[in-house]
């Protein structure tokens, strides 16, 4: 602004153009950069943590995810509390705001940010879902397999040994001769549930020969190479 200092108009710090300054276009201006300054700050928080992640490291994968939350969090909280277009009911105030927005480019910078929460958000839910995804497969396995070891089981009847009137000793002698073996069985089915799971799909693929469903029972069995670096 420029204009006389000997008129009270433009130097009065009350009325003046001077105390218009301090009191309302200062702060029009401060909401205007706090808004730039809270997205820069959001997409540095992404940058940080893309450049911390490391897909081979449990403990990296877990704090990108706790970070990505974190920053969708407060994304949140800036767009439901801080986030707004209109400023005043003012004319002036709110044509000189959109002003500074525009030269700022702060419309711009939220859609970016926006979409990149948006795009980290939907890979740590598909990432969420391909490992429950996992773990219905294991668990169907385990089920299946165990399914047999019931039917089995049930089919031969429950007095196969007849110790009824054992002593205590020998039916703990008997109970962990059978749990143990079973609980090993059942770790080792777990170990082994995604190459059982292969196994199962070649079995139930009509287009696949014997000798090809064969191979994939084998491959359940077969010692896994590390590869080579």
């Amino acid at each position: 602004m420029a204009g006389s200092a000997g008129e009270d108009l433009f130097v009065d710090p009350e009325s003046g153009l001077l105390g218009q300054f301090r009191r309302q276009y200062f702060l029009l201006f401060l909401i205007a950069h706090f808004h730039r300054a809270a997205l820069l700050m959001l997409s540095d928080r992404l940058v940080v943590a893309l450049d911390n992640l490391d897909i081979h490291n449990a403990v990296s994968v877990r704090q990108f995810k706790r970070s990505i939350r974190q920053s969708f969090e407060i994304f949140l909280r800036f767009n439901h509390r801080y986030w707004f277009h209109d400023i005043s009911d003012q004319a002036q105030a709110r044509e000189l705001f959109q002003m500074c927005v525009e030269n700022l480019g702060t419309d711009d910078l939220y859609s970016e940010v926006r979409e990149e929460i948006q795009g980290m958000s939907a890979y740590l839910d598909s990432d969420t879902l391909r490992h429950q995804s996992n773990s219905m497969v294991r668990l169907t396995v385990a089920t299946i397999f165990g399914t047999m070891a019931t039917v089995s089981t049930g089919f031969l009847g429950m007095n196969l040994i007849a110790e009824a009137d054992a002593t205590t000793a020998w039916k703990v002698f008997y109970f962990f001769s059978v749990g143990v073996p079973c609980v090993l069985l059942a770790f080792y089915v777990i170990v082994k549930s995604k190459r059982l799971s292969d196994f199962l799909d070649a079995l139930s693929d009509e287009r696949l020969s014997l000798r090809s469903k064969l191979v994939a029972l084998g491959n359940v069995f077969r010692r896994r190479t590390r590869p080579i670096r």
